[in-house]
């Protein structure tokens, strides 16, 4: 039987947005996702991180360094109990004519959100039913991700707050918490 995921969005949706995440001192969860991500843990949902991380490609930090970043989410999260099944991150980015940029992750690839590759690479790791799972996030990318890969769709009014959405998804939050709360009070 496959297995149903949460796919949450990082920045915006379990930490505080800011423009770019640089090291670790800048990882801030937001104050209730300890608790949300443990009620995952505690249900039959898999808690799968699912990210664009073009600062990768802007060669403003590494993937050794995007690295030690997660393990600092992983850290904070596991103060409150909680931890994460997987962490899929996009280090790409398409050209443009700024600079810096690591030419080595300059591409039109398939995992950059609004695509659905990290979420499709996710359910083969894991043999998920993408249909019997769910994408929380905050921005356009995100819920177009998760629409593409035929997920049930939940907007959160932080980070980004669904700035020039056009196309709604399935129901929307104040916090990643009453998101949770309204997943495990619909799930079957």
């Amino acid at each position: 039987m496959s297995k149903r995921a949460i796919f949450l969005d990082r920045d915006g949706v379990l930490n505080v947005e800011k423009t770019f995440v640089l090291s670790p001192a800048d990882m801030e969860l937001y104050p209730q996702v300890g608790r949300a991500v443990k009620k995952i843990n505690e249900s039959p949902f898999l808690a799968i991180v699912v990210t664009n991380q073009s600062a990768v490609a802007r060669n403003y930090i590494t993937e050794q360094e995007l690295e030690r970043i997660h393990q600092e989410l992983r850290r904070q999260l596991d103060t409150a109990g909680a931890y994460l099944d997987g962490i899929y991150y996009c280090p790409h980015r398409e050209l443009l004519d700024e600079t810096p940029q690591n030419r080595d992750y300059i591409m039109d690839c398939e995992c950059r959100k609004p695509k659905p590759g990290m979420l499709l690479q996710a359910a083969r790791d894991f043999d998920l039913d993408l249909k019997a799972s769910y994408l929380v996030g905050d921005s356009v990318r995100d819920i177009e991700a998760g629409k593409m890969a035929g997920c049930t769709t939940i907007g959160l009014r932080t980070g980004h707050s669904l700035k020039g959405l056009q196309d709604p998804p399935g129901q929307i939050f104040d916090t990643l918490e009453e998101a949770v709360n309204f997943i495990m009070s619909n799930r079957e």
